[in-house]
């Protein structure tokens, strides 16, 4: 049976939960911004600007969150295909869809070191 560092999946779990959370605050920010006040909006942010800063703040989160999927989660390739396909075509509700449930990882480590595991 192959060793599983834990820690390191806790760790990872945590930071790809924080950063989903930091990213849909800045990202219904904007929107409310954008349609609830659109004066304000408008007087302060004329351009695309703040549209490409959310953007490219996706971007690195996404490519971690891609990384956290395939690395370090406890689950199926099946499933790990999915969630892939999921973060690079649905964007934040992708993130929301691939959002990793701490009691679910336990869930998932303790059939993963369990002798009789039906799963990969």
């Amino acid at each position: 049976m192959e060793d599983i560092n834990k820690e390191r999946i806790y760790k990872h779990t945590r930071n790809v939960q924080w950063l989903i959370l930091f990213y849909s605050i800045i990202f219904l920010s904007r929107f409310v911004l954008s349609f609830g006040f659109p004066d304000f909006y408008d007087q302060f942010f004329r351009d695309a600007v703040p549209f490409l800063f959310i953007t490219a703040l996706g971007l690195p989160i996404t490519a971690y969150a891609i990384w956290y999927v395939l690395q370090v989660a406890p689950m199926r390739q099946l499933s790990k295909t999915n969630k892939v396909l999921g973060l690079l075509f649905l964007g934040i509700i992708g993130m929301w869809m691939t959002f990793p449930l701490i009691y679910k990882i336990r869930k998932q480590l303790e059939r993963k070191q369990s002798g009789f595991s039906f799963g990969k």
